[in-house]
This record gives C-alpha cells, structure tokens and sequence, in this order.
C-alpha cells in the first residue's frame, strides 16, 4: 500500500514521525523560483506575474517566494527508503517547460523520485529523464477522459477521492496498474478506498497512515 504523506514537513523529525506512522511516499509541492526549484504551494494569480500568488483562500507576495525550501534540501529531510512524489504546480506553459526542464537537470536520485501533474506532455517529457510519472485527476471530465484514452506514458493515477469507487477503480486498473486516492484524512473512508481497490493514498492524517500500515 503507497501511503503518501500530504505536504512533506520542513522538519526532520515531523517527516520522521510521520514514516514510523507508515508513510512511505513524501509529496512535495514544486515550482520555480526564478530559475531554483522550490518546495511550494503558492501558484501566481493568472494575469498578475509573480508579485501576487495564492494558496486556495492562503494570499502572499511574491516577495515571500524567497523563503520557500529548496528541492534539494527538502530530499535531504525526507529518511533514506521513503520515495518522493514531486507534484508540478506550475501552470502556465512558460513556466511549466521551465520547470521540466529544471527537472530534467536536477542531480538526484531518480529511483526514489515520481512526477505528478494533470498535464500529459509534462509527464511526456520527463519519462525519460528517467521518473517514474503519476496523471494527477480532478474533475469528472478529465475522469471520463482518462477512462476513455490510453495511458502508457504513466506509471499511475492519483485520483480525487470524491471521484472513486469500486467501478470506477477497476476501470483505472484496466488502463494503468496504480490507482491512488487523495486527498482522504478520515480514517473510515480511507478504509472503505482500500477494500475498493485502490493501491494507496494520500493523507495528512496520522492515524489513516497507522490504520493502514497494520
């Protein structure tokens, strides 16, 4: 079972707690500042450069960007054996090629690294950078897309979880061979995903990752 710890702490011993809980894949956020990767959720309102960025309801200026964690640096935290998950916030094409291909170059080791992102030609592009890539799905549309199309250039699906069930699931399985559910904090939805088939999930919940390591 993929248990995928929700925005990896900046401390290290939060991220320890929270691999003893059983998780065993960390997400980090990533975007660009200026030409550094960065651990971030902070995205630009569309129209407004980077002076103003928001975070769901969360606003700050860009200026702020300057103390977000570099990407190397939040690897660093993360214990030896757990794998990363690397979730691609950038979403103009500018600013997402840039990212790829600062993605391309970063000196890491890829065996423990995975991509997300709901754009195909990001996941496209770094696949033979040698990461392992994730389709990220939000919506009931781009659902009834991915069950409809072909999906050979991922390795897995990360699924809203108001999206799944049993049926749905099992047509997932038919394209790709990992399902995941996110972002699920209630410990007896968690269960009734994990009876339904999904191969992991992501959580900010303690007690889901304990509940489901057992």
């Amino acid at each position: 079972m993929l248990l995928v710890a929700h925005r990896s702490p900046r401390e290290r011993q939060r991220c320890v707690e929270l691999a003893e809980a059983g998780a065993n894949v960390f997400e980090a956020d990533v975007r660009l500042h200026g030409e550094r990767l960065v651990v971030s959720h902070f995205v630009a309102f569309p129209g407004l450069g980077e002076w103003l960025q928001h975070d769901n309801w969360r606003v700050r200026l860009g200026r702020s960007a300057a103390d977000d964690q570099p990407l190397p640096d939040q690897i660093e935290l993360i214990p030896h054996g757990v794998q990363v998950l690397l979730d691609l916030k950038e979403h103009s094409p500018r600013r997402r090629a840039r990212l790829v291909a600062a993605l391309g170059a970063l000196p890491a080791d890829r065996s423990r690294l995975i991509v997300s992102s709901p754009n195909p030609d990001d996941l496209h592009a770094l696949r033979p950078a040698g990461y392992r890539t994730w389709l990220s799905v939000g919506n009931r549309f781009k659902l009834r897309r991915v069950l409809a199309g072909e999906l050979s250039y991922v390795d897995g699906v990360t699924v809203r979880h108001t999206l799944l069930d049993a049926a749905v699931i099992a047509g997932l399985h038919e394209a790709v061979p990992v399902v995941l559910a996110w972002t699920v904090n209630d410990p007896a939805r968690a269960k009734r995903l994990t009876d339904a088939g999904v191969d992991g999930l992501t959580s900010d919940s303690l007690s889901v990752f304990r509940q489901l390591s057992r």
